[in-house]
């Protein structure tokens, strides 16, 4: 009898275990692709670069900046000085806009519902309208704007909340937690009446 109270109280814990390490989804940037793509002189500039978002540099664009995707922020970190060139109009879709900057596209991530310049964004003159996002994609302009090595351009940036999904292997895992201490239950009365 002690035996098989231990195997259900096993069995029983295995299933509360199990639903309490399913991750639950969580709004934000990391672990969506994202597409980085320069725009300059009227069309896209340089070849894009893809990397999935986990809050480290990539995407260095012309030895001129990396970009750094976390939860809630995009970070351009610049390495060189200079002053974006004049342009005319190189990307005018979907709701952004680029003269001279760059553009980044998400897939895998919850719709991106705003888009803020962060206070620590040192870049002279860089305003909201420098800003345009849809619900996949943010775009900074930055034509005329002089840069430093020390420059940073941060933004931040807020997601919809992801959709309730089920969690598949927590349910079976409680169902068959249940199933076992149904099939101990129905034992033991079995046992009792021999």
């Amino acid at each position: 009898m002690g035996m098989l109270k231990l195997r259900t109280a096993t069995i029983a814990a295995a299933g509360f275990l199990a639903m309490g390490l399913t991750a639950p989804a969580s709004a934000g940037l990391i672990g969506g692709t994202v597409t980085s793509q320069y725009y300059a002189y009227g069309a896209k500039s340089g070849a894009a670069t893809v990397f999935t978002a986990d809050g480290l540099a990539h995407a260095r664009t012309f030895n001129t900046f990396d970009v750094i995707v976390t939860s809630t922020q995009i970070i351009y970190d610049f390495r060189t000085s200079g002053t974006w060139s004049a342009s005319g109009a190189s990307l005018n879709k979907d709701g952004l806009s680029i003269r001279s900057g760059n553009l980044l596209t998400f897939e895998g991530l919850p719709r991106i519902t705003g888009v803020t310049i962060d206070a620590a964004t040192n870049m002279a003159g860089l305003t909201a309208a420098n800003v345009t996002f849809n619900d996949g994609a943010v775009a900074i302009d930055w034509v005329g704007r002089a840069y430093t090595a020390n420059t940073l351009v941060v933004l931040n940036v807020a997601t919809a909340a992801p959709a309730a999904v089920s969690e598949p292997p927590a349910l079976a895992m409680a169902g068959l937690a249940a199933f076992g201490l149904a099939a101990t239950a129905i034992r033991r009365r079995g046992a009792r009446i021999a």
